[in-house]
C-alpha cells in the first residue's frame, strides 16, 4: 500500500539536497546574480547554470527580473516568499514551514 507522504517542507525545498543547488541559493541569498556570475564562482557550465535555475525557478524558489541597468540581462534573486522556508530548512528547524494538511 503507498502513503503520500505530507510535503511539510513546501513545494520544491527538496530540491535544496542537491550540493550545487544549494550553493546557488547561498550566492543568491547575498545578492541578486546573473547566470554568468554563478557560472564562474561555481566553476560550471552555463548551460549547468541555466538547467539548476530553472528547476529553482519552477519550484518557486526564486524569480528572474530584467537587469535595472541595461533592461537586458536576467538577474536571479530568492523569491521573498521562499526566504522563511528556504532558510527554515537549511537551519533543520521548523520555523517558517507550513504544517502537513489534516
Amino acid at each position: 500500500m503507498l502513503v503520500a507522504m505530507a510535503r511539510r517542507n513546501g513545494i520544491g525545498i527538496a530540491l535544496l539536497a542537491d550540493q550545487t543547488r544549494r550553493s546557488m541559493i547561498a550566492m543568491l541569498a547575498i545578492r541578486p546574480r546573473r547566470p554568468m556570475d554563478i557560472a564562474t564562482e561555481l566553476e560550471l557550465s552555463r548551460p549547468a547554470v541555466s538547467r539548476q535555475l530553472h528547476l529553482l525557478l519552477d519550484a518557486g524558489l526564486i524569480r528572474v527580473y530584467r537587469s535595472y541597468i541595461d533592461g537586458r540581462g536576467l538577474m536571479y534573486q530568492i523569491h521573498p516568499s521562499a526566504a522563511r522556508q528556504i532558510t527554515a530548512w537549511l537551519a533543520g528547524t521548523g520555523v517558517g514551514r507550513v504544517p502537513p494538511p489534516t
